[in-house]
């Protein structure tokens, strides 16, 4: 028996009706939609299109919304992208943010100890001196 629909494909059923450009079209979508897709979950070429809009795995049994003829659709791809984006730039700017805020406790740090060794050198300078005293009494005493 001969191949019947070598030319239109899937768009056979209709025959001559419709036009030939409404038939290609069509063609185009049916093909889009019968098409197997890789799921996101398991990773198997297994999901299928249940209903408008809802596709299936037969592998892992998941039920994931997609578009109506394509399970992933130019849209949804850039809407995904975008969201993607705009959390990395968020992620950035909140550990800029953070290194900033480091930067500037490390700083008071620094100044802190920076302060508190002059005071230590202050007060032992004096111990010094305090010292060198009690040194010089305790010889006369003697």
């Amino acid at each position: 028996m001969e191949n019947r629909t070598a030319k239109v494909g899937i768009t056979g059923k209709y025959g001559t009706r419709y036009g030939q450009k409404l038939r290609k079209q069509v063609k185009a979508i049916e093909i889009l939609q019968r098409m197997k897709s890789i799921c996101p979950f398991c990773g198997k070429t297994s999901i299928r299109r249940e209903a408008v809009g809802i596709w299936k795995c037969r592998a892992c049994r998941r039920s994931i919304a997609g578009g109506a003829f394509e399970f992933i659709t130019t849209a949804a791809t850039t809407a995904k992208t975008t969201i993607n984006r705009l959390k990395k730039n968020l992620e950035l700017t909140k550990m800029k943010e953070d290194f900033e805020s480091d930067e500037e406790d490390i700083k008071e740090e620094k100044k802190e100890k920076k302060i508190s060794k002059k005071d230590n050198r202050k007060d032992k300078g004096k111990d010094k001196k305090d010292n060198k005293k009690d040194n010089k009494k305790g010889n006369k005493k003697k």
